[in-house]
């Protein structure tokens, strides 16, 4: 997709959702579903265009059995200390999985919680262990990182919680100024890929604790970084999904190795990985990826 392009159906799709209408303009809806769909906020566009058909039901669908599993997680783990991240956005989309964030004292008794559902574990390492039953998958993080490499302190997160509503169900979540100092690190540092439902939750949820809190954990260059980023999509400089150059995403690790100490102990996990066969493809494939 041309750079052009991207800028427009990017304006658009901003503009319907601060809008929550139709602007009565020429959409090309096939482009924008597509485009909506690589930004992960599907749902949100089908809802505000009222659109039906299979893809609404499907989407609503697992929406729905997403809700499920959050509200028996909910009730479940009642008396553990975790919370829900990556959940709460003003965007209603599908997540591919649902993340929580684990005190390490609770995370044996929260899997054995979990499996007692129905789950099995498919994954762990050092700070995620990944439990599947069917199509429903649930991360549990004690340390969110990227090839054993922990780029934000997890159990200090977990100071900056809050009972709180989603979609009529009670939840244990990060405080928003928290949710938007996560979504930066993460969207920079592992994912390197900077969507729509990132640039609504942060400008939805940034404050000036926010960038308290990336100070304390030392995430502040990430926080900088989609800052500047957001300001050029403002200006319709920059379309989304944007996808950081790899050399510039390999300076921001960097520059979080140099100041982060949980970050340069556990730097030595990333060689375990690059030899491991299925995580090293993934990691060299994140590394050398094309663009979006």
């Amino acid at each position: 997709m041309r750079g052009t392009e991207k800028v427009m159906l990017t304006k658009q799709l901003i503009n319907l959702f601060e809008s929550n209408f139709n602007l009565q303009v020429n959409l090309d809806v096939r482009n924008l579903i597509e485009f909506a769909m690589k930004n992960k906020v599907l749902l949100q566009l089908l809802r505000i265009l009222n659109m039906n058909g299979d893809l609404r039901f499907s989407q609503e669908k697992a929406f729905s059995d997403m809700l499920l599993v959050v509200e028996t997680l909910s009730k479940y783990l009642k008396g553990n200390e975790y919370v829900f991240f990556k959940l709460i956005k003003p965007v209603t989309y599908v997540p591919a999985d649902i993340d929580l964030l684990v005190s390490m004292r609770h995370i044996k008794r929260i899997v054995k919680l979990i499996d007692g559902l129905g789950y099995s574990v498919i994954i762990k390492d050092p700070y995620c262990v990944t439990l599947c039953k069917g199509y429903s998958v649930i991360d549990l993080y004690t340390y969110p990182s990227l090839g054993g490499v922990i780029f934000i302190d997890g159990q200090r997160l977990l100071e900056h919680s809050r009972e709180t509503e989603f979609n009529g169900i009670e939840v244990r979540s990060l405080e928003p100024y928290a949710e938007a100092v996560v979504v930066a690190a993460h969207a920079v540092y592992k994912e390197r890929i900077y969507t729509l439902n990132d640039y609504f939750t942060l400008k939805k949820m940034l404050s000036r604790e926010s960038f308290e809190l990336s100070k304390e954990l030392r995430c502040e260059e990430s926080l900088k970084f989609i800052i500047a980023l957001n300001k050029k999509i403002d200006e319709e400089l920059q379309g989304l999904p944007y996808k950081i150059p790899a050399m510039l995403w390999f300076k921001l690790l960097m520059q979080k190795l140099y100041n982060d100490e949980l970050t340069k102990i556990t730097s030595i996990n990333l060689i375990k990985t690059l030899f491991n066969r299925r995580f090293g493809k993934q990691f060299l494939a994140k590394l050398t990826g094309g663009s979006y």
